[in-house]
């Protein structure tokens, strides 16, 4: 019987004990800004810098923001989460790296879903910042949309760039992307300063927690499935 062979990690090998607890910390660390920041009601110190940005918005500007609220609003994001791992998939042949990069954007996104519900943040009073999108609920902390820029942002470094040179181009790009969408959150009044960056911090603890549990417990068993090593094979 022919041996199934052992498909490559897209993952950096991180299965230290001490990655699940920095993610750990890192997590809860988040959460307790959140709640920090909640405590301060409507009044809080960061409300500052919506209340100025909403006095002197620019048109085009705030196009730019709605359209970026629609690009990457939740419909989207897993549109484009589903879109680059059917790829990865089914025309690129490199089943690990679909997995592997789906699975770390989710992990990333969601742990802002996880944030929102624990933290119930109001949003910034629409009146005193002239928002541009009525927002109502208690989910403010933390962003949502800067969770998912920051996670493809990480998953795009981790999985599918390959060399240093790659690395590092992805990373300047993406936190240029991830800055861009945190400040249109501010910047359209639904979101406080201190929602988007909990959002960078919860969603590198949660990848952080999902790498352990990867390396852990998935990529062992998923790297001896026949399916995926015929998959991998056919792309060859």
């Amino acid at each position: 019987m022919m041996s199934v062979p052992r498909l490559p990690n897209p993952l950096p090998a991180l299965r230290s004990w001490f990655v699940l607890a920095a993610g750990t910390v890192l997590f809860a660390l988040s959460l307790l800004l959140g709640f920090v920041s909640k405590s301060y009601g409507a009044a809080s110190p960061d409300l500052a810098v919506d209340v100025e940005l909403g006095e002197s918005r620019a048109p085009v500007l705030s196009a730019g923001s709605l359209i970026i609220h629609f690009l990457i609003g939740p419909p989207a994001a897993v549109a484009i989460i589903a879109a680059v791992s059917a790829w990865l998939m089914w025309v690129a042949r490199e089943p690990m790296k679909s997995l592997a990069f789906g699975s770390v954007t989710a992990a990333g996104w969601l742990s802002s879903g996880i944030g929102k519900f624990t933290v119930a943040r109001l949003r910034p009073p629409t009146d005193a910042v002239h928002a541009l999108l009525i927002e109502t609920r208690a989910d403010s902390f933390p962003s949502g949309h800067t969770a998912f820029a920051a996670s493809l942002s990480l998953a795009v470094i981790l999985v599918l760039a390959n060399n240093r040179n790659q690395r590092l181009t992805a990373a300047a790009a993406g936190v240029l992307f991830t800055g861009v969408v945190a400040l249109s959150r501010v910047y359209l009044g639904v979101h406080y300063p201190t929602d988007v960056a909990g959002s960078v911090f919860i969603s590198a603890g949660g990848i952080l927690i999902w790498l352990f549990v990867w390396n852990r417990l998935l990529f062992p068993r998923l790297t001896r499935l026949p399916r995926l090593a015929r998959l991998a094979r056919a792309g060859n």
